[in-house]
């Protein structure tokens, strides 16, 4: 059976982590993944149905115009919604309020309109319970391809201690949010640096940056060299919706994790087990201190972090509920019929 994904590109982020790493497992079970980017024309997005004839499609956080959600849904086999963000709401750092109506609007069209709706999280899942039968709602976290990874297997020898945030220029304000605190922990740990891997980098008076601009080829090793993943999220609603994909990726590479207590941070961090939920300077300070001061103490959290990849988060792991969710549509269909 033909999978026709409608996706921003082949190349999204999303793409890669939630469809791309899967393409294997869809190929075993009797599934191909075809990737078909929207249409920029108005003509183009009409022409969609002729192409998704009879097709099982999975829309992929876009949220379309009502109409066009209509004509996909008429022309399709099956539809199919894949979201890990808060798409229904504006961003953190929006200008404007964070509802937003017609964006609301779309998102409750399209979750009627799905035969299935795939949740990033369960925050995700329960806003979508709102409009639509739970029946259809599946959550399946954003996963990692483990096989890609390669952990240390022992803790770095000298005093030095790099942490690593990976991300994209609109994120980068979350950093900013913690700037004071990073300052502070830059005077207090002089051996303590930053490396900061995307297309733009920060500056501070106190603590040392390495800037790495982002390549698909080189993140995986630059993550992996580091000594700590860290990330912070503002505690709102568009947050919750978010999936962890930097704490997950900081995990797969053995490295113990700093976050906030925001959303799926409570979830992937076990406090004190494979890193640290931090607030104030006091909790991020403690936090490193214990790192620096126990070697051995930081990689075996980097070790136990990894395994909470890999039975919980990982593609392997997670591919049977994507494999289970399409033979259930099928047989639907041929009950149905």
């Amino acid at each position: 059976m033909e999978i026709v994904a409608l996706v921003e590109s082949e190349e999204h982020v999303c793409t890669r982590y939630r469809l791309s790493a899967y393409k294997g497992h869809f190929a075993k079970s009797g599934y191909s993944l075809k990737y078909l980017p929207w249409p920029k024309s108005f003509v183009g997005l009409l022409s969609l149905a002729a192409k998704l004839q009879n097709k099982t499609v999975i829309i992929q956080r876009k949220l379309p115009p009502s109409w066009l959600t209509w004509l996909i849904k008429r022309s399709c086999k099956h539809l199919i919604f894949d979201f890990d963000d808060a798409i229904f709401l504006r961003d953190s750092y929006s200008k404007k309020r964070m509802d937003d109506p017609s964006k609301l609007a779309r998102f409750v069209a399209l979750s009627k309109a799905a035969d299935a709706m795939v949740a990033g999280n369960q925050f995700l899942a329960n806003v979508t319970a709102e409009h639509t039968n739970t029946s259809k709602i599946c959550v399946i976290p954003t996963v990692i391809d483990t096989s890609k990874y390669h952990p240390k297997t022992s803790p770095p020898l000298n005093d030095s201690l790099e942490m690593v945030w990976i991300g994209s220029k609109s994120t980068l304000q979350s950093l900013e949010i913690i700037r004071p605190i990073l300052e502070q922990l830059g005077r207090t740990f002089p051996n303590l640096s930053l490396k900061v891997i995307c297309d733009s980098f920060p500056s501070f008076e106190n603590l040392k940056v390495t800037p790495v601009h982002w390549q698909e080829s080189i993140e995986v090793a630059e993550i992996s060299n580091s000594d700590l993943g860290i990330c912070f999220m503002p505690d709102d609603r568009w947050s919750r919706g978010k999936c962890g994909l930097k704490l997950l990726q900081y995990m797969a590479a053995g490295l113990p994790v700093i976050a906030n207590p925001v959303g799926v941070h409570n979830e992937i961090i076990r406090h004190g087990h494979n890193g640290f939920l931090a607030n104030t300077y006091e909790d991020w300070s403690n936090a490193i201190a214990h790192i620096y001061q126990n070697k051995e103490k930081q990689n075996l959290m980097g070790r136990r972090g990894r395994e909470i990849v890999d039975s919980l988060y990982s593609v392997n792991a997670n591919a049977e509920n994507w494999i289970s969710l399409l033979n259930n549509l099928g047989q639907q269909k041929l009950q149905a019929g």
